[in-house]
C-alpha cells in the first residue's frame, strides 16, 4: 500500500533534483533530517521517502509538516536493502538525484551544484570529504552530546578518469572503494539518465547485496563526465542505530548467514571467489563483482587481485573474527595453512604502513564541535565555516566562486 503527501502534481512534472531517503523504523531521526533538508531546497526538488517500516506512523509525522515537496511511499512488505532502494528510485522524477540515509542532511549549496552540473553537462559529482555528524549517543562517551566533524576543504574541482579509476579499484581487490573518487549515488549527485542506462543493461537499478558499491561500480561502467569537488553538499549522519556507529563496535563482521544484507533477499548466489564470511570487505567485493557481470564489463577477472582482498580482509577484521576469516579463506581456496600464514605475515608490515598513511591523510585541518545536540546547530557551524573559506578564497579566484550566494 502506498501513501503520498502530494499525489496531484509530482508525477505529472519532473523535478530538477530528487533527494531519496530509504528508511526503516527510524522515524524520529528521519523526520528531523527531513526538516533540516527542507531548509535547503525549493520547489525544484522533491524528497522521496521510501518507508519499509513495521508500520506507517511516519506518514502522519510527515503529514504534519504540510510540505508538498515530500513524496511518501509506504510498502508494508518486508524488503531487502536492494529492493527498498530500487522502489525509491523508481518513483522519483528528478533529472538528478542523491540518495541519503534517514539520519543525513544536505547543505544549502546543493541546488547551486546541480545547476552547475546542468550547465556544464556533468553526469555525476561527489565530494572529496564528507561532513560527519554523529547524533547524541549515550553508549559512546565521545558522542554523548553529539559530534560534528568538518574537514578542511579548498573548493577545487577535479575531473576523474573513471575507467582508469575503476581498473585501479579492481586491481585493489575492491578494497576502500570510496577512496577511488568514482561516481556514487549515496552522498553523490548523479544524472538520472545514467542510472537508467544501468537499468537498461542490467535489468534493474541495484543488485548484489549493498546498493552503494553496486551503483558505484555499475555507473563507473557508463559515466564519462564525473567530477570530484573539494566542497561539501551533504552531511553524513550517524544515529545510535546507524551502520556508521555499528561498525565501531564490530557490528559488521561475523558468520555470513548473519549478514543483514540477506534479509528478505531470497535465494542468493554468492560469488565463489569470495570467502564465505561477513565483513565489509567481502560484502563489497561480492557485490562489486555482481555489478561488473551485470554491466558486462570485459576482462575484470584478469585485473582482480583476490589475494590482496583475502589478506587485507583478514587483517582488518582480526579483532573480531580472525579465526573465522582465516578458516573460511583456507576452506574456499584450499591453500596450505603455513603458506597462507606466511603470506599474511609478509604483508602485515605493508598493512600497518597503509593504515599509518591513511591516518596521516586524515590528520588534515579538521574542525570538531562538541556539545552539538541539534542537527541544525551543526549546520549553522558548517555554514559559518563555509562562508569563512569562501571569503578567504575569493581573492584567489578559486573554483568555488560559482557557489557564492
Amino acid at each position: 500500500m502506498s501513501f503520498h503527501l502530494n499525489i496531484y502534481i509530482v508525477f505529472l512534472m519532473s523535478k530538477l533534483l530528487s533527494i531519496i531517503i530509504p528508511t526503516r523504523n527510524r522515524q524520529v531521526y528521519c523526520v528531523e533530517s527531513i526538516k533540516s533538508i527542507l531548509m535547503d531546497i525549493d520547489h525544484r526538488c522533491e524528497i522521496i521517502v521510501q518507508d519499509n517500516s513495521s508500520d506507517n506512523r511516519l506518514h502522519q509525522m510527515l503529514h504534519s509538516l504540510n510540505n508538498e515537496l515530500i513524496v511518501y511511499n509506504y510498502n508494508s512488505a518486508p524488503l531487502s536493502f536492494i529492493d527498498n532502494f530500487e522502489e525509491a528510485l523508481n518513483i522519483s522524477t528528478g533529472h538528478y538525484f542523491i540518495i541519503l540515509g534517514d539520519d543525513d542532511s544536505t547543505t544549502k549549496d546543493i541546488l547551486s551544484i546541480v545547476e552547475w552540473m546542468e550547465r556544464e553537462n556533468i553526469e555525476s559529482v561527489s565530494s572529496s570529504f564528507v561532513v560527519d555528524y554523529i547524533w547524541p549517543n549515550d553508549k559512546i562517551e565521545k558522542y554523548r552530546t553529539g559530534y560534528l566533524t568538518i574537514p578542511n576543504y579548498k573548493g577545487d574541482v577535479r575531473k576523474i578518469n573513471v575507467d582508469r579509476k575503476l581498473t585501479e579499484l579492481i586491481e585493489n581487490g575492491f578494497l576502500a572503494y570510496q577512496s577511488f573518487d568514482l561516481p556514487r549515488t549515496y552522498h553523490g549527485i548523479v544524472k538520472r539518465a545514467c542510472m537508467d542506462k544501468v537499468k537498461k543493461t542490467g535489468g534493474r537499478y541495484f543488485g548484489g547485496l549493498t546498493p552503494d558499491i553496486y551503483s558505484t561500480v555499475a555507473l563507473s561502467c557508463i559515466i564519462k563526465n564525473h567530477v570530484v569537488i573539494d566542497y561539501p553538499f551533504s552531511i553524513a549522519g550517524g544515529c545510535p542505530a546507524s551502520a556508521t556507529v555499528n561498525a565501531q563496535v564490530g557490528g559488521h563482521s561475523g558468520e555470513l548467514k548473519d549478514a543483514p544484507h540477506f534479509n528478505n533477499r531470497g535465494e542468493y548466489d554468492w560469488e565463489e571467489t569470495i570467502p564465505r564470511y561477513y565483513s565489509v570487505e567481502t560484502i563489497w567485493a561480492e557485490t562489486a563483482i555482481k555489478a561488473l557481470k551485470d554491466m558486462r564489463y570485459p576482462n575484470w577477472q584478469k585485473k582482480f587481485d583476490k589475494y590482496k582482498l583475502y589478506v587485507y580482509s583478514i587483517y582488518n577484521n582480526r579483532k573480531f573474527i580472525l579465526s573465522l576469516s582465516v578458516r573460511q579463506t583456507l576452506l574456499l581456496h584450499k591453500l596450505d595453512k603455513l603458506y597462507f600464514l606466511k603470506l599474511l605475515n609478509s604483508l602485515k608490515n605493508a598493512s600497518i604502513k597503509m593504515l599509518l598513511r591513511k591516518k596521516n591523510i586524515l590528520q588534515l585541518s579538521y574542525l570538531e564541535f562538541y556539545e552539538v545536540v541539534d542537527l541544525n546547530v551543526c549546520k549553522q557551524q558548517l555554514y559559518k565555516e563555509i562562508r569563512r573559506v569562501l571569503d578567504i578564497n575569493a581573492k584567489s579566484k578559486t573554483n568555488i566562486a560559482y557557489l557564492k550566494e
